[in-house]
This record gives C-alpha cells, structure tokens and sequence, in this order.
C-alpha cells in the first residue's frame, strides 16, 4: 500500500482534514468580518452622513414631487437641444465659409486641418482595434 492511497481512503482522516479547513476558513472568514465592522463600515458611514448633511438643501423629500424628477430631467435636457442645433448650425456654416474659400487658405490652416483629421482617422482605428477584441490579426 502506497502512503497517499492509504491516507486518501481512510474516511476519518478525510473528515478530520476537512474539519481543519473548515475550521481555519470559518477564523479567517470571521478575522474579516472583524475588519471589516471596524475599518469598512464606520469610514463609510460617516462619508454618507457628512455628504448627507452637507448636500440637505439638494434632497426632495415630496413624494409628488420625487416622482416627477425623471421626467424633468428628460424634458429639461431635451429644452437644450435646439440652442445645441443651432450651434452646430452655426459651426457648420464657418467650415462650409472655409471650404469654399479653400483655395486662399494659409498653408498652416491647411496643416493644422489635416493633422487634425490624420488625427482623427488614427482614433477611428484604434477604436475598431478595441472594438475587435484588441488583436492585430485578422485585418
């Protein structure tokens, strides 16, 4: 008989072996606990109840009034969006002012231009390499 197939089959050795496990997982469990009451949980409750007091004024505590918090959010986002188009409009006009004028550009506008969209095009890709799983094969 081999040492390890012996001890392995005798179900009391087993059991006694397990019981040291359990035993050393439930002091290491408890050790954490421990810490964790001590050294986790007061830090964070006293963050949550400083940033409570200090932010009181912000806290709706009327039920009507909490239930219509979504939709304000939403329709007072929504209230930017023309400003927001209007300003794209405005940003789209100067580059089509540019384009049209192209030819009497200064050669660092130029440059500046194609870096920038150089620029552009590298992100792109880099975005489409990190999209694919981060790999460099299989383009």
């Amino acid at each position: 008989r081999g040492g390890k197939t012996g001890q392995a089959g005798n179900p009391l050795r087993r059991s006694r072996v397990m019981s040291q496990y359990v035993t050393r997982a439930t002091g290491i469990a408890s050790k954490a606990l421990d810490a964790a009451k001590t050294k986790v949980v007061p830090p964070a409750v006293e963050w949550y109840t400083g940033l409570m007091a200090r932010n009181a004024q912000y806290v709706v505590t009327d039920p009507v009034a909490v239930e219509k918090l979504g939709k304000q959010m939403v329709f007072s986002n929504m209230a930017k969006l023309p400003a927001a188009v209007q300003a794209a409009q405005g940003e789209m006009r100067v580059v089509q002012q540019k384009w049209n004028g192209r030819m009497d550009l200064p050669m660092a506008e130029v440059g500046t231009a194609a870096l920038f969209s150089a620029e552009v095009y590298a992100w792109f890709c880099v975005g489409e390499i990190v999209g694919r799983g981060g790999g460099l094969t299989g383009y």
